[in-house]
């Protein structure tokens, strides 16, 4: 593979693996390096790549792999720290107490999630990835990434309704969905 074609075939990722690398580490600044990291790791395979039938499950595969390992190595941080960065962030966005609270609670639902349903619910409507990535990072075909992906839907819309849902007619749970 010549640096041409790893700048064409390879580079184009990072704008979808960011996200995921984001959700997992939750530091910008760890962010960027590891995905800077994995960038000269994939170069470093490259003939590697060249090989592989499916490149995008493989690179998304070893992104996620890395940030698992990150994670792994990473000293466990203060928990008030963490909530107060991302409070903060989100106050800086115009979010209220409230705002923040409900969607603490549905991160919280979605991490509960089976890992099957909260992996698939992740990829699409967090870090944006199209059916048929999804179906090449699992393996799953695209009618059954859509009923997993509904299912999960609904399994969270559940659980925020038993969450938030103090009347009977459900409409406060709706306003958070």
């Amino acid at each position: 593979m010549t640096t041409e074609e790893f700048k064409n075939t390879v580079i184009p990722y990072s704008v979808k693996l960011y996200p995921m690398l984001f959700r997992i580490l939750r530091n910008e600044e760890e962010t960027r390096d590891a995905l800077q990291e994995l960038m000269l790791r994939l170069w470093n395979r490259k003939d590697e790549l060249v090989k592989c039938t499916n490149q995008s499950a493989y690179i998304v595969t070893m992104a996620r792999n890395y940030s698992f390992d990150l994670l792994k190595k990473k000293k466990p941080q203060a928990i008030d720290e963490k909530h107060e960065y991302r409070i903060l962030n989100m106050e800086a966005d115009g979010a209220d107490s409230d705002t923040i609270e409900r969607y603490e609670k549905v991160k919280q639902v979605i991490k509960d999630l089976p890992e099957k349903y909260r992996t698939v619910i992740e990829m699409r409507d967090i870090d944006g990835f199209s059916f048929d990535e999804i179906k090449e990072m699992t393996g799953y075909e695209v009618a059954n990434l859509r009923v997993i992906l509904s299912r999960a839907r609904q399994k969270v819309k559940e659980e925020v309704e038993k969450i938030y849902d103090y009347d009977t007619s459900g409409k406060y749970a709706r306003q958070i969905l």
